[in-house]
């Protein structure tokens, strides 16, 4: 299959200062594959550039999809990997991110419907989106959407609303189910906790027994500076809760049976109120379903599930 074609759009207008470029990838249907009215928009979680889904070409959820006629675009949120960094890296809150990302899917589908985003690829004027998020960025997608719509159908990977209140110190449990005093807390708990807001951790990818050893490198590799207030925030439980609840398009939601955080039986009721919501636990698998030893399954699943919902 052929690679991908590397795009990057100017977000000047709407980034904060020094905020130039987020970069993407995008997986066109190779030759002799149909391409289908369909966009995937990708966005990798905490400590993970866009190459979380092309991980060595093997394990990736971009190219399967492209494979099957679909379009898929890889993102590199802003302040992480190619796209640029702000003057005050400070500055780069979910929502900020989340809006420069809206900005970036607009601009992305609307040159796939008229297809002059990439050579080859042709016009697409029907063209349906689908959002999908790993962690972190899957809550940024949950904030895009409901500040800023855009997308047909969410699958969120590894996500819940509940966060990760066993992880919490004082500092940030004080501001469970406060989402906008935890908004203006953000910065300084950031400087608190990291002294930076783009904090280069190690990830320990290895500790993941679901994981062969290629495919924890390849993690490695994958691997990103962390937007620091977006990665606190989804610890939060109730970061998100009015977010979630404005959501009103098909929903699929995937947790590895050794994920991380609330299980997915303890997530779900919060995502009900979209009126169409699919559960899916990823077998012997943890927090990176899509490098499990049965992410094929869940690239099916995710694949089926789409064709489902976007007819």
């Amino acid at each position: 299959m052929t690679g991908p074609v590397t795009v990057a759009v100017d977000v000047r207008a709407v980034a904060p200062p020094g905020g130039e470029r987020v970069v993407v990838d995008v997986f066109a249907p190779p030759p002799g594959v149909e391409p289908q009215p369909v966009l995937w928009w990708l966005l990798p979680g905490g400590g993970m550039s866009r190459r979380y889904w092309d991980l060595d070409g093997s394990h990736g959820l971009a190219r399967f999809l492209a494979a099957r006629g679909h379009v898929a675009v890889t993102v590199d949120h802003l302040g992480v990997g190619e796209s640029s960094v702000p003057a005050d890296p400070y500055g780069l809150t979910p929502y900020v991110v989340a809006d420069v990302d809206a900005a970036v899917l607009r601009h992305v589908a609307a040159g796939v419907r008229a297809g002059d985003l990439v050579d080859g690829l042709p016009a697409l004027p029907d063209l349906r989106t689908v959002g999908c998020g790993h962690s972190a960025g899957a809550g940024l997608l949950v904030i895009q959407q409901a500040r800023h719509r855009g997308c047909d159908a969410l699958a969120l990977l590894g996500y819940g609303g509940r966060g990760m209140p066993e992880q919490l110190d004082a500092a940030l449990a004080r501001y469970a189910d406060d989402p906008d005093g935890l908004r203006g807390a953000l910065p300084d708990l950031v400087r608190d906790r990291f002294g930076t807001p783009l904090p280069d951790l190690d990830r320990r990818h290895g500790r993941d027994s679901s994981t062969d050893d290629g495919v924890k490198g390849a993690l490695a590799r994958a691997s990103a500076p962390l937007l620091a207030l977006v990665g606190l925030a989804s610890m939060v439980p109730g970061n998100a809760r009015e977010e979630i609840a404005a959501l009103d398009v098909p929903v699929f939601l995937a947790h590895g049976d050794r994920d991380i955080g609330a299980p997915l039986e303890a997530v779900a009721p919060e995502f009900v109120g979209t009126g169409d919501l699919t559960l899916y636990r990823v077998p012997d698998s943890g927090h990176h379903s899509v490098a499990s030893p049965n992410h094929g399954r869940l690239f099916e699943r995710l694949h089926a599930w789409a064709a489902a919902v976007l007819t």
